[in-house]
């Protein structure tokens, strides 16, 4: 496609990082930063902003922090939702930080008020036996945390779960929302075809059928973007960045066009943004 039009609706921010979508079709942007003392006491951090992309929306001029942060913020990531009740719906933050705890937002009712107005707040504490918990002790949480899913990426919810990356223990983790069990497995170690998935996961997509999970990769001599296979767990590469030229580099932006035809992804220090399209000419499932 051509580009048609482009302008920042967002600026005086820090360090933006993955962000997501909320189900009213507006962009939740994360800052991922943490202001400390001079004795290491962490201050304030990042806040996840909201930002209507509608020209005729009354906030498309007006992005505004939502409560996903709460008071002091952190070191965001991205954001996934669990809209199986409209009115309802559950934020998921992630946070890339070594004692960073998962947030969960209850929202209270739909649109642009609901991340602005008061909910409830918990964090991800996980245990040892494949369980876990919301909680309101957010210490426990970041403890947790640091134990199991530290420096936590990339996050997707499909049909009653959540998919999320920890980033330098280089797994996934899957919670089961409904059974407060969780499943995990070390990225890219069920590998098919040429390529290597070796270095740090980072931000993930469901394809439009949900039958693939794309990845970006931090890191490593060559990183790539990949996919994995939903039902038999096998990675594929897609493309990986040039030995000698992308080293140490990360794959960022990942997206599908609305008919999923085109697949979208850059490099980030190369400051390349890629456009992959099938030669079947079929959709990125």
């Amino acid at each position: 496609g051509n580009v048609m039009d482009y302008k920042a609706l967002l600026t005086g921010t820090t360090k933006n990082c993955g962000g997501g979508l909320s189900p009213w079709h507006t962009f939740l942007s994360c800052e991922e930063y943490r202001d400390v003392d001079l004795n290491g006491e962490f201050i304030s951090g990042g806040q996840c902003w909201q930002i209507d992309p509608n020209p005729e929306s009354e906030y498309h001029d007006n992005p505004q922090a939502t409560k996903l942060g709460g008071d002091k913020g952190g070191q965001y990531e991205s954001v996934a939702v669990d809209n199986s009740n409209p009115e309802k719906p559950v934020f998921f933050v992630t946070e890339d930080f070594e004692f960073g705890a998962m947030r969960r937002f209850l929202a209270n009712g739909s649109g642009w008020e609901a991340l602005h107005s008061d909910g409830d707040t918990t964090f991800l504490r996980m245990f040892d036996d494949g369980t876990y918990e919301w909680t309101k002790n957010e210490t426990a949480a970041r403890e947790s945390g640091n134990k199991h899913y530290m420096n936590s990426e990339g996050i997707s919810y499909h049909e009653g779960k959540i998919y999320f990356m920890a980033k330098k223990k280089q797994k996934m983790i899957v919670l089961d929302l409904e059974n407060l069990t969780y499943e995990e497995e070390f990225s890219g170690m069920k590998f098919y075809g040429e390529g290597s998935f070796d270095d740090q996961p980072d931000q993930i997509l469901h394809g439009a059928r949900r039958k693939y999970i794309y990845f970006c990769e931090d890191g490593g001599p060559n990183p790539g973007v990949y996919a994995r296979h939903d039902n038999d767990g096998t990675y594929f590469t897609l493309f990986q960045g040039i030995k000698g030229v992308h080293p140490n580099d990360e794959t960022i932006g990942i997206a599908l066009s609305p008919d999923s035809r085109r697949l979208i992804a850059g490099i980030q220090d190369a400051g390349l943004i890629m456009e992959f399209t099938r030669d079947d000419g079929l959709p990125f499932e």
